[in-house]
């Protein structure tokens, strides 16, 4: 009796192992597989510069802003909540080609000016932002959104 006891734990320890083995293997091949369907992508967030003027004390204030490689498609939206009309320059720092400059009159509606890699092409790299107010401090906002598929 105690030999057919042995057999009937030793069968149901084996029973335990086979079965803890094959739930180990399944999750190692869950893990494995799932770390092959993904690939490392190297992924470039799109520029976007959003500048508050509403505090602005500067009569001519500027900013950096760069367009990374493949993003050539730029939104620019501007809002003038100030007295006076103002102007917006975007220049590339080392071409100096000017992407923008577009003028928003004081009437509190937002505009939207779009340049789609054309008159003139947007080159990757750091732009000067520049707001010029002429007779009165800007007061509004410049947001500025570059993309890799036209707008």
């Amino acid at each position: 009796m105690t030999n057919k006891f042995m057999k009937i734990i030793g069968a149901g320890a084996l029973s335990i192992l086979l079965t803890t083995g094959v739930a180990s293997a399944v999750s190692a091949n869950d893990y494995t597989a799932s770390k092959e369907g993904n690939k490392v992508i190297n992924i470039v967030q799109p520029s976007v510069l959003n500048w508050d003027l509403t505090n602005n004390t500067a009569a001519d204030p500027n900013t950096s802003w760069t367009v990374q490689i493949g993003y050539p498609h730029i939104n620019m939206y501007l809002k003038n909540t100030g007295s006076k009309s103002f102007r917006v320059e975007v220049k590339h720092n080392t071409k100096g080609t000017i992407i923008f400059n577009q003028t928003i009159e004081a009437d509190g509606i937002g505009r939207n000016f779009i340049n789609n890699d054309s008159n003139p092409l947007v080159p990757s790299g750091t732009y000067t932002v520049t707001v010029y107010g002429g007779t009165a401090v800007p007061k509004g906002t410049v947001i500025l959104k570059a993309s890799d598929t036209p707008w």
